[in-house]
């Protein structure tokens, strides 16, 4: 049951209420990757997604069209093109979908991850950043919503403990889509992690 416009409804009456303009699929990856509820299902499919020419999907940037594997062959594409078409899942803009590349053996925004209190601490989260650790803003109606995943655990943050990091330069965004946006380590978070106090 999703709940969006005051109403809650079963995913399949969602898809036939008038307001909703994207498959299921889309609308509940959506909600999935930390999208509110009414934007999952009213925001239309960017247009970098691409449009349909003869039998091969077109995607749209730097005002061109072409195929996903054409654009995986492009050198302005930076990754591969099964990464290209995850990233473009994911809802991605098509100039960063060429540059992103997520980490190994991690989901794109970990749907799954077990969750394990707050961090609180920037030496805490300089460690965990430090060993492989993810940290992600996400943008919900009322508030943020800010989480380190370290080692398939999801940590929140409080805004104070991201406001520091963010005051000291220890972390830079590397990611951004109208709702979500995930930030890693600088250099001088790194030589912070590294510091003994």
């Amino acid at each position: 049951m999703i709940t969006a416009f005051g109403e809650t409804k079963s995913v399949g009456e969602w898809g036939l209420d008038g307001r909703v303009v994207v498959e299921p699929n889309v609308f509940l990856r959506r909600i999935q990757h930390g999208w509110s509820p009414e934007s999952s299902l009213t925001a239309p499919v960017s247009s970098a997604r691409g449009k349909r020419d003869g039998n091969a999907m077109q995607y749209e940037a730097f005002e061109e069209k072409k195929t996903l594997r054409e654009w995986a062959q492009d050198t302005r594409c930076q990754v591969s093109e099964m990464t290209l078409r995850k990233n473009i899942q994911a809802g991605m803009p098509m100039e960063q979908a060429f540059l992103y590349r997520r980490k190994p053996g991690r989901h794109f925004i970990g749907a799954h991850e077990d969750f394990n209190g707050e961090v609180n601490e920037v030496r805490a989260a300089l460690t965990m950043l430090k060993d492989g650790g993810e940290l992600w803003v996400y943008s919900m109606t009322d508030a943020n919503r800010i989480s380190l995943i370290h080692k398939d655990v999801r940590h929140t943050i409080t805004e104070e403990l991201f406001s520091a990091l963010s005051e000291k330069n220890f972390v830079a965004k590397t990611f951004e889509t109208d709702t979500i946006k995930n930030f890693e380590l600088t250099d001088l978070g790194h030589a912070a992690a590294g510091r003994k106090d």
